[in-house]
């Protein structure tokens, strides 16, 4: 009978150890119910762009990514005929980033050596997607700006842009997406400048967009970003939709759970006023304890 009880007790335990672990744990946000990782990789591999939306620098995160990758290009068969977007790189330095990649390849240097070189500082993860796309013969597509380039638009506006540096046919995101990004911006910069950083941020979306949609010849690609320009289909994902109507893309949301208490976790796969954050929903790490 004592057996049988610390079975019991046992197995209990297991199940409530399982319930809370929110480490790798994915959910399709439609339907708020939770999948496997094999039905998660099976879904995202029916798709032409892949959005991972990131939080940055966080390990857990970026492995959670190199997983994804590697996991849809073995599914798929699509070693050598992928791409990997980041907007950490710029579109203007795509020759530098060819040749520093091209040494990752070939083994000349390392991913961690290619971080530092491109970034100016040591690895916080990212390492690991570049060494994935590497090993797998991805390409990778820089889709941003930089710093210096986009200062004249932070500073005074989208009109204070070089010419050549703005995506033809420009246009802003959903008036969902000035709202949201006017509520994280209050109190930390004037109307004014809320206005030039939402051009800066806007060009941002629409530079992704166009720059993966026109130099990615691949039928498999990943776009890592920060989750404001991906999330609730907005940003970088409304302009890729309306550059190419009819695209096959899927967005996840890859959320750190330490950020939040886990009575949290689950609201934040929708919001009543801006509906789904994301097609799926991946957290890693495990909510704060009380």
């Amino acid at each position: 009978m004592k057996f049988i009880i610390s079975l019991i007790t046992l197995i209990s335990f297991t199940c409530f150890a399982q319930a809370t672990t929110w480490d790798g744990r994915i959910f399709n946000a439609k339907s708020r119910l939770e999948i496997f990782q094999d039905e998660y990789i099976r879904e995202l591999s029916k798709y032409k762009v892949i959005v991972l939306g990131e939080k940055h620098y966080t390990p857990a995160v970026q492995y959670a990514q190199e997983q994804t990758i590697r996991n849809v290009v073995a599914f798929t068969n699509k070693s050598g005929a992928f791409t990997t977007a980041w907007e950490f790189l710029n579109v203007t330095a795509q020759n530098e980033t060819d040749r520093l990649f091209n040494q990752v390849k070939s083994k000349e240097i390392t991913a961690e050596n290619f971080i530092e070189s491109t970034q100016g500082k040591k690895d916080s993860g990212y390492a690991s997607v570049i060494e994935a796309t590497a090993d797998l013969k991805g390409n990778l597509l820089g889709t941003n700006l930089s710093r210096e380039e986009k200062k004249p638009v932070t500073e005074n506006g989208i009109g204070a842009l070089d010419p050549k540096l703005l995506p033809p046919d420009f246009d802003y995101g959903t008036r969902g997406y000035y709202e949201r990004f006017e509520l994280v911006m209050s109190g930390h910069a004037t109307p004014e400048q809320i206005k030039n950083y939402y051009d800066s941020q806007c060009l941002v979306d629409d530079t992704i967009a166009y720059h993966l949609l026109k130099d990615s010849t691949n039928t498999l690609n990943f776009l890592i970003a920060g989750s404001f320009h991906t999330d609730f289909y907005d940003g970088a994902v409304h302009r890729m939709k309306s550059r190419q109507p009819g695209i096959k893309i899927v967005t996840v949301k890859i959320i750190d759970a330490s950020d939040f208490e886990e009575s949290e976790l689950l609201g934040e796969m929708h919001s009543e006023q801006y509906g789904d954050v994301a097609d799926y929903v991946y957290f890693v790490n495990n909510p704060i304890s009380k």
